[in-house]
């Protein structure tokens, strides 16, 4: 999408549709008024009339009759200020906009904004907004918008704004794709692609080569599946020394059946989704490339199905993970953990001191907080706090839950170091991260960001299609500004 900067008035603007945000209860703000004398008072006739009250995502449309160069005007509403919770409300609500846009069959959209940190959120929202997912239907019913022009923004943002919200939807491109097309081979052939453009380092690790280095953990769950897997290994090496070399870890079970403990036939077809935290890793590594940071990061995704059959891993298996440790795989459902945790052992080895890992790795996720925040966990706390900052930056909600030390009692096992799930079904999302911090070594940050509720949408909101997210993208690239400035 084309996104130009303007300091015309907003009467003067040339485009298809002029959306402008109002809230519940307030007046109109002061350029907004001077529009609305151009239009003889049609958007306070609205309030006045009851026909637009400023709730919430909600829109109107109204003609500008000729009176401006726009024809057309959309409101929508942010509801009431002292709710209003920015940056996030401020992306929805233009990602609102954009989807009413795109019924109109809009393509060039012009807003004002209001403050220069707005302009961020609402590039980001108009794109993630205006994306469709239904990539396979011959007939499209919508068009896309083509041009995003905003009043009173600095152009310098308007570019990375643009850039980083193309590369989330650039993901979500990738998490909408079929399983029978998105396999293991297909995202190592985008690795490949990146690695190539942007000059980074890439490493792929077959499963020959992963029996070598005694990957049995992600070996466990590869092999019961026809299709060949892979670890994927992206990096980047910063322009000077740096303390700082981030490992961003993702998770990328391409067709998730749960392995011999089968998944329920309903809804499994949106187990494709199951590779979003590997997808989002290559979409940092893509922005990574494009920004050239002054860290060191390196990108690595576990690629594989997890499907049953005569050759995969049976409850109760016992498996020897790359750092060692033996895992009782009680439920081969819990299998992202599994694959993870050699991810982790080969980061660390690779001189990783910070992990940020995204993993769709529990449906208890859903339950617990459905699809409006990802759960968050980690050490030491200054980390998880740094974590938190930069997904409010981002305009992604975390919420953080607890790892106490009687949490490490969920997974005794009789037989071997650990189990993969807890015995009795206790905690599912914090007996993940306890799982995972097993492999972090002493002395390493690390993040969990389990994104199950997030990463993909079962229904659509009004400010973002049904499906795929790219949820952890935000997050983690306002994490690594955040490292490069604080390095």
């Amino acid at each position: 999408m084309q996104v130009v900067s303007s300091e015309l008035q907003l009467k003067d603007i040339e485009a298809d549709a002029l959306f402008l945000t109002l809230a519940e209860g307030e007046g109109l703000p002061e350029k907004v008024a001077e529009l609305d004398q151009v239009l003889d008072g049609a958007i306070d006739d609205l309030f006045k009339l009851k026909e637009f009250k400023g709730k919430l995502y909600e829109t109107a449309v109204l003609h500008t009759l000729g009176k401006t160069k726009t024809p057309r005007v959309i409101l929508v509403g942010t509801g009431k200020k002292e709710e209003y919770e920015a940056p996030r409300l401020v992306r929805n609500v233009a990602g609102t906009a954009a989807r009413r846009a795109v019924k109109l069959g809009v393509k060039r959209l012009a807003t004002l904004v209001n403050q220069v940190e707005e302009t961020e959120a609402v590039v980001e929202g108009v794109i993630l907004g205006s994306f469709n997912p239904a990539l396979y239907k011959t007939k499209k019913e919508d068009g896309q918008i083509e041009g995003l022009i905003l009043v009173g923004a600095d152009p310098k943002v308007t570019k990375k704004a643009n850039l980083k919200a193309e590369t989330i939807n650039w993901v979500r491109s990738l998490i909408a794709e079929p399983a029978n097309i998105m396999t293991p081979r297909k995202l190592v052939e985008e690795a490949k692609k990146i690695a190539r453009d942007y000059k980074l380092g890439i490493e792929i690790i077959d499963e020959k080569e992963a029996q070598k280095r005694k990957m049995g953990a992600f070996l466990a769950i590869a092999k019961g599946s026809d299709e060949p897997s892979y670890m994927i290994v992206l990096r980047y090496k910063a322009p000077r020394t740096t303390s700082t070399t981030l490992g961003v870890v993702g998770k990328g079970i391409t067709f998730d059946t749960g392995g011999i403990s089968i998944k329920p036939s309903q809804k499994m077809h949106d187990m494709k989704m199951d590779m979003s935290g590997a997808a989002a890793m290559l979409g940092v590594m893509k922005l990574v490339g494009e920004l050239r940071p002054k860290v060191n990061v390196i990108g690595i995704a576990p690629v594989t199905e997890n499907m049953p059959s005569g050759k995969a891993t049976k409850p109760g298996d016992v498996v020897k993970s790359a750092s060692g440790k033996t895992i009782e795989i009680l439920n081969t459902d819990a299998e992202g953990r599994v694959v993870m945790s050699d991810a982790f052992t080969y980061v660390q080895k690779l001189g990783a001191n910070k992990i940020f890992e995204l993993s769709t790795l529990t449906g208890a996720t859903t339950v617990a907080l459905g699809p409006e925040a990802a759960a968050l966990l980690g050490k030491p706390k200054n980390w998880v706090e740094m974590v938190k900052k930069v997904a409010e930056i981002a305009g992604e909600r975390l919420w953080e839950m607890p790892i106490f030390a009687e949490h490490k009692e969920l997974l005794k096992s009789d037989i071997a170091d650990m189990a993969n799930i807890p015995a009795v079904r206790n905690a599912d999302i914090i007996a993940g991260a306890v799982f995972l911090e097993e492999f972090v070594n002493k002395g390493v940050d690390w993040a969990h960001l389990d994104i199950g509720a997030t990463a993909y949408l079962e229904s659509e909101k009004p400010y973002l299609a049904k499906g795929p997210t790219g949820f952890g993208v935000g997050t983690a690239s306002e994490l690594i500004n955040h490292l490069e400035g604080s390095g």
